[in-house]
């Protein structure tokens, strides 16, 4: 399926959000680094080998569930194929008494990060300028500090530099409490491929969010994606 016509299927059902597998579809299609996943679908029996190591964290996929922890949609530290198997059961009962019409398409199962940086990329669409992609840092920190920079999309890797060198803590890039120097190089690319992305599907978008964005001093990976449909 072609990018338009996931765009074009969740507007025909009158959605407001695309699921996450479909958000990792279109993140895919423009070439932006995702943190390694394994599908598993709702009625799917978790396999002995998933492809990944533990610990991982384990997300529902839902078109219909935007904020995933609001709903107990997201489990962390599971260190076992028995934790997994409890941690979907546990999700899938969650989110079905808090939201008994949402439609469960799967389940996302990652890798659980260490050691790496948490930034934010995101995207809203501006009355007077247009696209416009942002970034800060990601975590808890984005809420406290509300560091964030802005600028009008697309840009390219250098003035990517420019945006991410232009918010306050800057410097925790640097290193940090132990985590190494973000690659920045790195970083730039990445923040410049999804300001083109979002230039591209802001016809359909009006907010997008990638959150949270790994860094370490090697890669650049994107955990979490999130397209908010006109």
């Amino acid at each position: 399926m072609s990018v338009e016509e996931i765009f074009e299927k969740a507007l025909s059902e009158n959605r407001k959000n695309l699921s996450l597998g479909e958000a990792f579809a279109v993140c895919e299609y423009y070439g932006l680094p995702l943190l390694g996943y394994r599908f598993i679908g709702v009625d799917e029996e978790v396999p002995e080998a998933l492809g990944l190591s533990y610990p991982v964290v384990v997300k529902v996929d839902s078109p219909d569930i935007v904020h995933k922890t609001e709903y107990g949609g997201v489990k962390t530290g599971i260190k076992s194929r028995e934790e997994l198997v409890k941690a979907i059961e546990d999700i899938k009962r969650s989110v079905k008494a808090k939201n008994p019409n949402a439609r469960i398409n799967g389940f996302i199962v990652q890798e659980q990060v260490s050691n790496a940086h948490e930034v934010i990329i995101g995207g809203l669409k501006d009355e007077q300028f247009g696209p416009v992609i942002a970034f800060g840092l990601g975590g808890v920190l984005v809420e406290i500090l509300r560091d964030v920079a802005f600028d009008i999309a697309p840009i390219t890797p250098q003035e990517a530099r420019d945006l991410i060198t232009r918010i306050k803590g800057y410097q925790i890039l640097e290193g940090y409490r132990g985590i190494p120097k973000a690659n920045i190089d790195a970083l730039s690319e990445v923040l410049s491929k999804a300001s083109r992305m979002f230039a591209d599907i802001a016809k359909y978008v009006k907010e997008m969010d990638l959150n949270p964005t790994f860094v370490s001093s090697e890669w650049v990976k994107i955990a979490d994606a999130r397209f908010t449909l006109l």
